[in-house]
């Protein structure tokens, strides 16, 4: 077989280099759908979730709830029920893994979210930067499809990129309720504890 016209390889060459910002969920966020994002009360979806950085890379499907100013629900499902649940709100923030009826409870910082998941961020920072408003310390990217947030993604401090592609997003609060801590676990862990338990950071 001939070589292909020189017209056809270029054609090829360039289809290769685009596919993949072509497989990119929605479009970069206009400036009045991130001022509509900024005027919501909360925001709550379901999706894919991706931690990358010095310290490795992880990735798993969650659930997410935020609501202003600081309140924030995160659930790591698993084949059997919840692997993972978080709750801060008011400064406090309460770890569960329910499997193992063990539960962290401390303060709502950027060094408690680092231990647990390897991204220095104040959760309230990340309540405001899921709702278009992140402080001047990190760079976020939103993508919307259909008039909807699709994915953001968020560059920390510490070197880390958080990016959250969004399945069926609803651009209101979950329920007051969902910020609450339930019942008290049987075992109390420290933060090490729980982190090493729960095993995401790399």
């Amino acid at each position: 077989m001939g070589a292909l016209p020189v017209a056809t390889r270029a054609a090829i060459v360039l289809t290769v280099l685009l596919a993949p910002g072509c497989a990119a969920k929605g479009h970069i966020a206009t400036p009045e759908e991130i001022a509509r994002l900024q005027r919501a009360a909360g925001l709550s979806a379901s999706g894919r979730i991706t931690l990358s950085g010095p310290q490795g890379k992880f990735r798993t499907r969650f659930l997410f709830g935020v609501a202003r100013p600081d309140a924030l629900r995160i659930e790591i499902p698993s084949g059997a029920g919840l692997r993972f649940l978080l709750v801060a709100r008011d400064g406090r923030l309460r770890a569960d893994l329910p499997s193992d009826d063990a539960m962290f409870e401390g303060p709502e910082t950027r060094e408690v979210m680092e231990k647990l998941f390897g991204i220095d961020i104040e959760p309230r920072d990340l309540v405001s930067a899921l709702l278009g408003s992140p402080p001047d310390s990190m760079t976020v990217e939103w993508r919307f499809e259909a008039l909807k947030p699709a994915k953001m993604s968020l560059d920390a401090r510490n070197g880390t990129r958080l990016s959250m592609t969004l399945d069926d997003p609803d651009v209101e609060p979950p329920a007051a309720r969902a910020f609450e801590p339930g019942p008290a676990r049987r075992t109390a862990l420290s933060l090490r504890e729980m982190a090493d338990r729960l095993g995401l950071k790399r």
